[in-house]
């Protein structure tokens, strides 16, 4: 290139970023696009020294966009499955988001904040360098792009002074930088498609982003089976998105076979013959009211109701909530294994150490999960703090055994409201809020332990045991946050409060190793912990996970975890393959509670089975 083209190519960039700052210092940016308040930066303040040319223009290189798909496909990458190789090879080639130390482009993990502006700083084709930046938690890899993101006005913080830049970027806050940067760009940013999601509200600010991203196309194969606008985007799906934003600009990129929507539900197929099945078996056992959601590969891909809400006068809907009971437990063990994640926990200290009390024996959150705690196990003995306290430093609270031993294995209630206490004390937060900063939020779900404190608590229904009336759906919602976290052990046991949706939606989590809907929001091997199991079966033929149990060979499936759960006339069952990331909730109210032959609750086995054989 000569001297002639390369000082025109840098005096163009230098009237491109002019005219940037001039558009940035006349229109303020969208008050609470990232968070609650966003600050507008006035330009001239976060300007550094840079080279200028005789007539005061900024002086930089625009990238240039040279290259081959044979030198693209040939950058090394691991990480990633084999259809999203192009898009991250295309990112990496590009110099838009870096591998990691070991070549791992870490495509299902969250990208963040920082990364998601740099990567789209990096597409600008400037080269601004700052010497300081509005946002004092803004570390030097991300400085200069957090700086000409705000100037311009396409990416603000989320809060004063604040920009979260580790913070995982949501499907919404992504959704509203590309549209300004598209903006910036000069591009049409007019949308002719009004998006409509049945859950998971659009934040204000970020709606007009969404319809525009979706009429471009740019998120096609990630909203198939719904927004879930606080989902975060992986960094898979942000060089797919970003590859797509410049396939008219990019030859390399128009280039590329980039994924479209997931494999088809077999389940959606086959929905009206499953919808018949579920409505015979929902009858046969006398059912009131019947919630189902699916599970294939990793993903809630359909759901089922049947029956009434609220006997002969609100139908029952997929939105309706019910107690989950002894399913409970397994958002009991999601908590402890993200706390344990975070640092929080070790399933194998004494529990004594976050209740400040000399256990007499060495009970830990491991053998609580495991139903081989030894604590005594009834409903006379105290589920507040300072009872349990007490009950953990007599040597009247334990029953006979070691503590961790299967041959000690006893179903134990109690010692889950024992568990969940443990975990909150720790943690000093309530297990609501755990599950809800980590999975709820993100999965567009609205459940918990206290039906009171739900976002929608009109939907949680009454509960029916066969024909009458086992709870009221007032009594449910008199259970409100307790005083402080670790206060009560009550709910913890069996009174998480969900619909099979959004219930299926943990399940998914699990039954895809840690991943929703391609990003990963808890790691692989706090899964496999869940999923670790002794070699002593149970009674029965079950082996005990943390805290679901494995059996072989039911439903037509080789290996199938499961929890089970009844109170109050709800009779459920949650299951999955781990194998083939399928999986089955089944929420029922008012049946006759027989069991088959896997001990199992009838009504829920007739169902799963008939789904599991539907989509397998």
């Amino acid at each position: 290139m000569g001297e002639r083209e390369r000082m025109g190519k840098r005096w163009a960039a230098g009237a491109l970023l002019a005219l940037s700052l001039f558009w940035a210092a006349s229109a303020s940016p969208p008050a609470g696009a990232e968070g609650d308040v966003e600050e507008e930066i006035p330009p001239a303040e976060i300007l550094a020294e840079t080279e200028t040319g005789e007539d005061g223009l900024v002086l930089v290189e625009i990238a240039e966009s040279p290259g081959s798909l044979e030198e693209l496909r040939s950058v090394p990458v691991t990480g990633v499955p084999a259809e999203g190789l192009d898009a991250a090879r295309w990112a990496v080639y590009r110099g838009l988001l870096p591998l990691g130390a070991d070549g791992d482009f870490r495509g299902d993990e969250p990208a963040s904040r920082g990364e998601a502006v740099r990567a789209l700083y990096g597409l600008s084709g400037i080269g601004m360098r700052v010497d300081a930046c509005p946002y004092p938690d803004v570390p030097e890899e991300y400085r200069d792009a957090v700086a000409w993101a705000d100037s311009v006005g396409v990416s603000g913080g989320v809060g004063p002074g604040r920009f979260a830049p580790h913070s995982p970027a949501t499907r919404s806050q992504l959704a509203a930088m590309l549209r300004r940067f598209a903006a910036w760009r000069g591009e049409d940013v007019e949308s002719r498609l009004a998006v409509y999601w049945d859950g998971g509200e659009v934040p204000a600010y970020a709606e007009e982003a969404v319809n525009w991203v979706m009429d471009r196309g740019l998120y096609e194969g990630m909203t198939d089976r719904g927004l879930y606008p606080d989902l975060p985007v992986s960094r898979m799906q942000l060089a797919e998105i970003l590859a797509r934003l410049q396939r008219d600009r990019d030859p390399l990129a128009g280039a590329l076979s980039l994924p479209g929507g997931g494999a088809a539900s077999l389940s959606r197929q086959k929905h009206e013959e499953l919808n018949q099945a579920i409505a015979a078996a929902a009858r046969r056992h006398g059912a009131v009211g019947v919630q189902v959601a699916v599970i294939e590969d990793g993903a809630v891909t359909d759901a089922y109701h049947y029956g009434w809400a609220v006997k002969e006068s609100v139908p029952m809907t997929n939105a309706h909530k019910l107690r989950a009971a002894s399913l409970s437990k397994v958002a009991v063990g999601l908590s402890a294994a993200l706390l344990r994640e975070e640092g929080v926990v070790d399933y194998d200290a004494d529990v004594g150490a976050y209740w400040g009390v000399k256990t007499r024996k060495p009970v830990t959150i491991r053998s609580m999960l495991t139903h081989t705690s030894t604590l005594l196990n009834s409903e006379s003995i105290a589920w507040d703090y300072q009872g349990v306290k007490a009950q953990l430093g007599s040597a009247s609270g334990y029953g006979g055994g070691t503590p961790g031993d299967l041959r000690n294995w006893s179903y134990n209630n109690h010692a889950f409201g024992v568990l969940g206490q443990t975990l909150e004390l720790a943690a000093g937060r309530y297990l609501d809020d755990v599950l809800e900063e980590r999975l709820l939020r993100p999965m567009s779900a609205d459940c918990g332990f206290a039906a009171g404190d739900l976002e929608e608590p009109e939907l949680v229904t009454p509960l029916y045991r066969r024909s009458s009336l086992g709870r009221s759906a007032g009594s449910q919602l008199k259970v409100r946050r307790w005083e402080a976290p670790g206060a009560t052990g009550r709910q913890f046991a069996g009174g998480f409060t969900s619909s099979a949706l959004d219930m299926g939606k943990l399940t998914a989590l699990l039954a895809g190793d840690g991943c929703f809907e391609g990003v990963r929001l808890m790691d692989a091997a706090s899964v496999a912990l869940m999923e670790s199991h002794g070699s002593r079966a149970l009674p029965g033929g079950t082996y005990q996970a943390l805290p679901m149990r494995l059996r072989f060979g039911a439903y037509g499936r080789e290996r199938l975890y499961y929890h089970t759960g009844s109170a109050y006339g709800v009779y459920n069952l949650l299951s999955y393959d781990p194998d083939a990331g399928d999986g089955v909730v089944v929420l029922t109210m008012g049946a006759d509670g027989g069991k088959d032959r896997c001990d199992i609750y009838a009504v829920c086995g007739e169902i799963s089975r008939a789904v599991y054989q539907a989509i397998a």
